[in-house]
């Protein structure tokens, strides 16, 4: 079966977001360090679930090449949690100053267990929100943290032939998608991963990255 199948009202329908949630909040995250210490910091990222001319898709972030950290990664629009901020405020909030996505456009599905970041010394938590409407006059970018933004439609993320993986020195795999001049992986792509299991049906989204051919690149860190 193919994506097409499945009309963009069907995936933001009630009932599929339900399923969606329930299964994303059971899924069982990989952890690259069990002996580690708990992480001392705490993160949220927003995975944006948007139909984009009636293509269903995910939106991302290509960080500014000043940064400090992770310059020129694709990320989810998010980032450090505020004292007393839920993960929902931090994920709206960020994405607000990063994008300029507007907090009353995004109808928040909920979260799920957090991540492990960089070295376990940050935890993140995703949330789901989706986007039914999005056009590009939505969004504002703030260009002293992202360089642009761009969507990919679920039916790419479904195809074989942009499913890889790569393993790290420590030995943890993880999914890599690269789809046309856009590479994803580290963090961004597990997280993609695990959303994309949950939404989509096994015979949509086949993803047996552990088996997929390596995708080599000296540049990839967990982030």
């Amino acid at each position: 079966m193919c994506l097409n199948a499945f009309s963009v009202q069907n995936l933001f329908s009630a009932v599929a977001r339900e399923r969606c949630l329930a299964k994303f909040k059971k899924f069982k995250i990989q952890q690259t360090n069990k002996k580690a210490t708990q992480p001392s910091t705490s993160a949220a990222v927003l995975i944006p679930l948007c139909n984009v001319n009636d293509i269903p898709s995910l939106l991302y972030t290509v960080r500014a090449v000043n940064l400090k950290t992770d310059s020129g990664h694709i990320s989810f629009p998010g980032g450090k949690t505020d004292k007393g901020e839920s993960p929902v405020e931090t994920a709206l909030r960020e994405t607000k100053e990063e994008i300029g996505l507007s907090p009353e456009k995004v109808d928040i599905w909920g979260s799920g267990n957090t991540f492990p970041g960089r070295n376990n010394k940050i935890s993140v938590t995703p949330v789901i929100g989706s986007i039914k409407n999005l056009r590009e006059q939505d969004l504002n970018l703030n260009k002293k943290e992202v360089a642009e933004t761009f969507a990919v439609p679920l039916q790419s993320f479904c195809d074989p032939n942009n499913q890889f993986y790569t393993q790290f020195k420590n030995g943890y795999i993880l999914p890599v998608f690269v789809v046309n001049k856009y590479q994803i992986w580290g963090l961004t792509a597990y997280v993609t991963h695990v959303f994309l299991s949950c939404l989509l049906p096994k015979d949509i989204y086949r993803n047996e990255w552990m088996r997929k051919k390596i995708f080599i690149d000296h540049h990839i860190n967990l982030h």
